[in-house]
């Protein structure tokens, strides 16, 4: 009995150290030196590991699937179709189908995108990022309400996703509805106050809908951050001036003006309201300039309120 369980004992012993000692003997392990310098961003090392990997096991689908994502980031996205669309050979799996989505994507085959999209999504329904993905895609196939429902189920499953509400805010006010751009612009402010697009985007709308003084506001937030945003000083000086408030939009187009002494409309929308304050010296300046500078609506303002207007050439 004894000499029988010692049997056994050596048995496990030798399987043991075969195992030890053939996995010492196997080489190096080139998709966890791969992933350690993906992880690390040496994409290029991490690339040259995995083509290693797949010399040594042209089925591992791990392989094209980290050499893919990898060739990815570094923008080579018609190599990263090509190693992504052999994983898939090997192995259908979502972070394939994602991935090759977002290299078809950045390549502007927006139907190959969406098509990989939604095989991420039946392998993974869950996936808010997948929904997030394809809904901008259809956005840009000018899918509207595609693009809405794929977002509306984007925040289904994930309530806080922030940037889903801005993107779903964008195509209805694509598409005119600006009440419900502005809810969706607000609740994604509400999850970051910090977000500055969603400030402009909001403040555009709230123009639109005539809400001026609220529309003022968010350009002002706008223009905190980041003070040579010349959209957002051009649309509070209009809103200003729908205002009346001409000395404030006076502000807002000498910004401009400093940040492009060439910028003939701001000139003209400078001029135009100082002629409002009845300030026609100034105005009559700011118009020939405009003119000079070869924005086309001065000449008519100066005809008309300015003595002997220059002919002056015009940019068309």
């Amino acid at each position: 009995m004894n000499k029988i369980n010692n049997d056994i004992i050596k048995a496990v012993l030798l399987l043991i150290l075969l195992l030890v000692f053939g996995a010492c003997s196997s080489g190096p392990n080139y998709i966890r030196e791969g992933e350690k310098k993906y992880i690390v961003k040496d994409y290029f090392g991490s690339i040259e590991d995995f083509n290693r990997e797949i010399e040594n096991h042209p089925s591992n689908d791990s392989a094209y699937l980290m050499k893919g994502k990898a060739e990815n980031l570094l923008g080579k996205f018609k190599d990263a179709v090509d190693d992504l669309s052999k994983s898939l050979d090997l192995t259908k799996s979502f972070d394939a189908y994602f991935s090759r989505g977002i290299a078809y994507l950045s390549l502007n085959e927006n139907e190959n995108a969406v098509a990989d999209f939604s095989s991420a999504i039946q392998l993974k329904p869950q996936s808010d990022t997948a929904y997030y993905c394809r809904g901008y895609v259809r956005g840009l196939l000018h899918k509207p309400q595609d693009a809405i429902s794929d977002y509306d189920k984007a925040i289904l499953i994930n309530p806080e996703y922030q940037t889903a509400y801005v993107n779903r805010g964008n195509i209805k006010s694509d598409i005119e509805d600006y009440e419900g751009a502005m809810m969706d612009y607000t609740i994604s402010l509400n999850l970051n106050p910090k977000d500055i697009n969603a400030y402009f985007n909001r403040g555009y709308t709230l123009k639109l809908l005539g809400k001026k003084k609220e529309a003022i506001s968010d350009f002002s937030s706008v223009i905190d951050s980041t003070p040579d945003n010349r959209d957002a000083y051009y649309l509070r000086g209009e809103a200003r001036m729908d205002l009346k408030k001409y000395k404030d939009a006076i502000q807002d187009f000498s910004s401009l003006i400093k940040l492009n002494h060439k910028d003939g409309k701001a000139y003209f929308f400078r001029g135009m309201s100082y002629l409002k304050l009845k300030n026609k010296k100034q105005a009559c300046a700011d118009l020939t300039k405009s003119s000079e500078l070869g924005f086309v609506d001065a000449n008519a303002e100066l005809t008309k309120n300015c003595k002997s207007p220059k002919k002056l050439k015009h940019k068309r």
